[in-house]
């Protein structure tokens, strides 16, 4: 079964409604998930029941009482012959808008609302952050492997790749000394805190056959 990919809205009044329960709440907010696609629900009972393994008994019962407790607006639809045909249901808060979204995180490039093109950016922003994090490594061993291990994380932890690598390379300046990218991004050492050694112009590289 298709399940839709819109966010969906738990206000206050209703996450923390004594008179509802907590199947109750969960319903309200897919109800307000599908709303943000046409403005109203049009699901049966049925459809919610297989989306949340509930009897349709049980899916009825839930929306009576959200219907009753003044949150939500239920409509029948019957044709000529005064048979049920639908039934719509729409939000009694007209503050909870299709246009309202959870904060968005900052991002190189714009998301698109089609998820598979989400994901297709989502992977060329990843490639990019790759692409920049490997130049600033400098020690350029295992590139496949590290651009699959790269690829495999968030979004996020890549933007952090390559913030601290920027540290990194400062704290080993010398290549030699410097981990393996792959074994670097094994150790999720993007949160590591290294120590600026360029103060006092003191690096500790290159002393190991040296006698004091």
């Amino acid at each position: 079964m298709e399940k839709p990919n819109y966010y969906a809205i738990l206000p206050a009044e209703v996450r923390y409604s004594k008179e509802l329960s907590p199947m109750e709440r969960l319903l309200y907010a897919e109800i307000t998930c599908l709303c943000n696609h046409k403005g109203y629900c049009w699901a049966t009972n049925n459809y919610f029941g297989s989306l949340f393994d509930r009897h349709g008994k049980t899916i009825s019962k839930c929306i009576s009482n959200l219907s009753k407790f003044g949150f939500i607006k239920i409509q029948i639809i019957k044709n000529d012959k005064n048979v049920i045909e639908s039934r719509i249901i729409k939000l009694v808060n007209e503050g909870v808008s299709k246009n309202i979204y959870p904060p968005k995180q900052k991002r190189l490039y714009p998301i698109s609302e089609n998820a598979t093109d989400n994901n297709k950016i989502i992977n060329n922003n990843k490639e990019k952050l790759f692409n920049q994090f490997w130049d600033i490594y400098g020690k350029k061993i295992g590139l496949k492997a590290c651009k699959t291990k790269f690829m495999k994380l968030d979004e996020d932890t890549c933007i952090k790749c390559v913030d601290s690598v920027k540290k990194y390379i400062i704290y080993t300046h010398n290549t030699t000394y410097r981990k393996n990218p792959l074994t670097w991004l094994n150790q999720g050492c993007w949160d590591d805190e290294y120590e600026n050694k360029s103060k006092n112009g003191f690096t500790g590289e290159g002393f190991d056959n040296m006698v004091f």
